[in-house]
C-alpha cells in the first residue's frame, strides 16, 4: 500500500514540473509575438582597427510595452565603443519599429564575443519590468599581414620642392587682394563706428522670460492654433510635449530630448521637487506617444485635459521652486 501511495505521489509530481514548464513556455511564446530583438553586424571578420556596425532593433506594440536599449560601455570584452548613431523610429501598422547602430573596434586579434544585451520591458498595464537579450555574435580579428621574407628598407629622406613661377606669382596676387580686402574692411568698420557714435540709438532692452513663463507663453500660443480642432492631433501633441522637455530641462536641468518617456520619468524621480508630478507626467507622455506613433485617437475632453493638466503642473511645479528658493535665501 505504501508503494502505490507512493507511485502516485511522484506521478502527480511529475504532473505539476510538466505543466509548470508548460506555463513558461506559452508565457515566453506570447513575449517573443510582441516584442522581437534582432542584433546584426556588417561584416563577421575585420582588421584590426577597422570599424564595426553593431546593428540592434526592436519591433513592439507601443500601447502593450516600453523599452530601454542597453548601455553600453566604452570598451567590453575586447571591443571599443567608437559612436552611437541617432536612432531611427519606424511605423509598421500597429508594431513600432526602433533601430540603433553602435560604431566599434577592436585593436585586439583573436576570435572574439559581442555579448548577449539587455533590453529592460516595462509593460504598459503596470507588470513587473522583466529582461530580453540578444543573441551573441562572434567576430574575428585578423592581423595585418606582413611579409618577413623580404628586407626592410630605410626611411627616405626628406626633399624640399622648388616652387613654379606661375604657383608664387599666383600666392603673391592672393596676398595682395587679401591686403586690399582688409584696407576696404577696416575703412567700413571705422566708418560705421563713427555714425554709430553720432546717432546714440536708444536700445529698448530685452525682455528674458524665466523656463515658467516662457512655458505658459508657448501653451497660450498653441490654443490659439486650435491644433486638434482642425485634426492636427499629432502636432497638438508633439508642440505640447516639447514645452514640457523644454521647462524640465531648463527649471530643473533634466535632459529630456531624444530620450524615451520612460528615461525622461527615470530622470524625473531624482527631483524631489517632481516627485508628486511623475504619475501625471507619465501619463501625459503615454498619451502623446499614443497619439504620436500608435495612430490613437483621444476623445475631445482629452485634448482639453492635456492642456489643463499641462498648464497646472508649470503652476505648481514653479511654486515649489521658487518656495525651496526662498527657504534657502532665508536660512542663509
Amino acid at each position: 500500500m505504501a508503494t502505490i501511495q507512493f507511485t502516485y505521489n511522484l506521478f502527480k509530481l511529475k504532473k505539476n514540473v510538466i505543466l509548470f514548464l508548460l506555463s513558461l513556455f506559452t508565457i515566453q511564446h506570447g513575449i517573443a509575438q510582441q516584442i522581437n530583438i534582432e542584433s546584426s553586424i556588417d561584416k563577421p571578420s575585420i582588421t584590426i582597427g577597422d570599424n564595426i556596425k553593431l546593428q540592434l532593433t526592436v519591433r513592439l506594440n507601443p500601447s502593450a510595452h516600453r523599452i530601454q536599449f542597453p548601455i553600453l560601455n566604452d570598451t567590453f570584452n575586447h571591443f571599443e565603443l567608437i559612436s552611437k548613431e541617432k536612432t531611427d523610429t519606424i511605423i509598421q501598422g500597429d508594431l513600432l519599429q526602433f533601430k540603433q547602430v553602435y560604431n566599434i573596434t577592436s585593436f585586439d586579434s583573436g576570435q572574439w564575443t559581442i555579448p548577449s544585451l539587455q533590453f529592460q520591458v516595462q509593460p504598459i498595464q503596470g507588470d513587473t519590468p522583466y529582461i530580453i537579450e540578444s543573441k551573441p555574435i562572434i567576430v574575428q580579428v585578423q592581423t595585418v599581414a606582413v611579409d618577413t621574407s623580404k628586407p626592410f628598407r630605410p626611411i627616405a629622406s626628406i626633399r624640399a620642392a622648388k616652387m613654379p613661377l606661375s604657383q608664387l606669382l599666383t600666392y603673391i596676387g592672393i596676398a595682395l587682394l587679401a591686403l586690399i580686402a582688409l584696407i576696404i574692411i577696416s575703412w567700413l568698420i571705422i566708418k560705421r563706428i563713427r555714425e554709430k557714435n553720432k546717432k546714440q540709438a536708444i536700445k529698448t532692452p530685452e525682455i528674458i522670460l524665466l523656463p515658467h513663463e516662457k512655458a505658459l507663453k508657448a501653451f497660450q500660443l498653441i490654443d490659439e492654433k486650435k491644433l486638434w480642432q482642425h485634426e492636427q492631433q499629432k502636432v497638438y501633441y508633439t508642440e505640447v510635449t516639447d514645452t514640457l522637455r523644454t521647462y524640465l530641462e531648463e527649471q530643473f536641468n533634466i535632459d529630456c530630448y531624444e530620450k524615451t518617456t520612460s528615461e525622461i520619468i527615470q530622470q524625473v524621480k531624482k527631483q524631489k521637487v517632481l516627485n508628486p508630478y511623475r504619475q501625471q507626467l507619465r501619463d501625459l507622455f503615454q498619451l502623446a506617444d499614443m497619439v504620436k506613433f500608435a495612430k490613437g485617437q483621444p476623445e475631445e475632453q482629452d485634448h482639453i485635459q492635456t492642456m489643463e493638466q499641462s498648464i497646472e503642473f508649470i503652476h505648481s511645479s514653479y511654486k515649489k521652486v521658487k518656495s525651496s528658493m526662498i527657504n534657502t535665501q532665508t536660512n542663509v
